[in-house]
């Protein structure tokens, strides 16, 4: 795989800002063969190929994770998911935090014209969210969405191995979108605190409930593979805890994100 030539598994684990310039680099590399094959809808595509090219690397990263955790079975039966699985969350946190500013930075310095053409679905998208919630209870409209969201992350990952980075990559590229259209909108780079203060504090705990989600759905997929690993009712366990632990933190989400729009 050409991204393992890069970086291996075991680099991206022990250094995950390589993961950063990774998902910068794949997400545009994405972004220009979206447009390039598909410039009808180039956002969801880009979404796609990022999908494509990730997906064998962090089914990889999770092999590797079962691998390791196998081996230290007695280590690691005492310490809890997040001293488990770390490294793999701050592999994830890397790649989508570049994916992020990578596409924040081209909506930002790109032509309105051309950004309102790559990132058509993504606009799209933004604009039903923002409608729907001006006819129905703001807090209970987004936990439910984000809960829907939550549930597919971990479905695909479950189902799919690591099907759930589809779910974070194009939930990154309306954050993304997001943060470029409210840039873009008070002069461009000078507004990007702004709209890092708009979307982040209630963006923080989505991502990260997504994130869990993903990864507690993968490693479930990975432990029923293997059933006979002595972790397997500690898995189980995590993954559940985990995903509660989800559920909190979209409430969190949601409360700051529908009291910001109520005083905006």
């Amino acid at each position: 795989m050409v991204l393992e030539t890069l970086v291996s598994i075991r680099e991206a684990v022990k250094h995950p800002i390589w993961m950063f310039f990774i998902g910068a680099f794949v997400s545009l590399i994405s972004l220009f063969m979206a447009f390039v094959v598909f410039p009808e809808s180039t956002g969801l595509f880009t979404t796609i190929f990022i999908t494509f090219a990730m997906t064998p690397f962090m089914v990889n990263l999770l092999a590797y994770e079962a691998f390791v955790t196998e081996y230290e079975v007695k280590k690691r039966m005492k310490q809890s998911f997040f001293d488990r699985y770390k490294e793999t969350l701050a592999v994830y946190v890397a790649f989508f935090t570049g994916m992020i500013l990578a596409l924040s930075i081209v909506f930002i310095f790109l032509p309105e014209a051309t950004v309102n053409n790559l990132f058509q679905d993504q606009i799209t998208e933004i604009r039903l969210i923002r409608g729907s919630f001006l006819f129905q209870s703001t807090f209970l409209k987004i936990l439910m969405n984000n809960v829907g969201v939550l549930t597919l992350s971990v479905m695909f990952a479950f189902i799919f191995g690591s099907g759930a980075i589809f779910i974070l990559s194009w939930n990154a590229s309306v954050l993304s979108t997001a943060i470029g259209l409210t840039a873009k909108s008070l002069g461009g780079l000078h507004g990007v605190p702004v709209a890092l203060a708009t979307y982040m504090p209630h963006g923080v705990f989505e991502i990260a409930a997504y994130f869990l989600g993903g990864i507690a759905g993968g490693i479930l997929s990975a432990a029923l593979m293997k059933r006979k690993t002595e972790l397997f009712n500690v898995i189980i366990k995590d993954s559940l805890r985990v995903v509660a632990i989800a559920v909190v933190l979209l409430f969190m989400g949601a409360f700051i994100e529908s009291f910001l729009i109520v005083s905006a």
